[in-house]
């Protein structure tokens, strides 16, 4: 779209700069799920590495299920985002954390166990 142009240029010209990813980002807080997610998805593709980015989008795709029947294919999107996040952030407590509620959340039992077995075997 037209209003992203000055956006995509300063991501494009500070491709390693968290600051215009998140600028860009509340530019398109209004526009549909899809929209935000993949702003966010480009991102952390070129800063895998980010805490902030990963919090944050962890955070807003949680919001964006929550009320959702347990069934919806967003859940198991969710729980993608999260197991890709751990791939950088197995170090992160909060991460862990709020990845185990997640899955408590949606009864899902024995996943939830695996993966409160993975976190205490990753987290010093």
């Amino acid at each position: 779209e037209e209003e992203d142009l000055p956006y995509e240029e300063d991501v494009l010209r500070n491709t390693y700069s968290v600051k215009c990813w998140f600028r860009y980002i509340d530019h398109k807080s209004s526009a549909p799920n899809y929209a935000v997610n993949m702003i966010y998805e480009r991102a952390l593709k070129e800063l895998p590495g980010s805490y902030k980015l990963w919090y944050s989008y962890l955070r807003l795709r949680r919001k964006q299920v929550k009320g959702k029947c347990l069934t919806d294919p967003m859940y198991d999107e969710t729980n993608g985002a999260f197991e890709r996040a751990l791939v950088f952030m197995h170090k992160m407590p909060r991460i862990w954390m709020d990845y185990c509620q997640f899955l408590t959340d949606q009864c899902l039992i024995t996943r939830t166990r695996r993966t409160f077995d993975r976190a205490l075997r990753a987290l010093p």
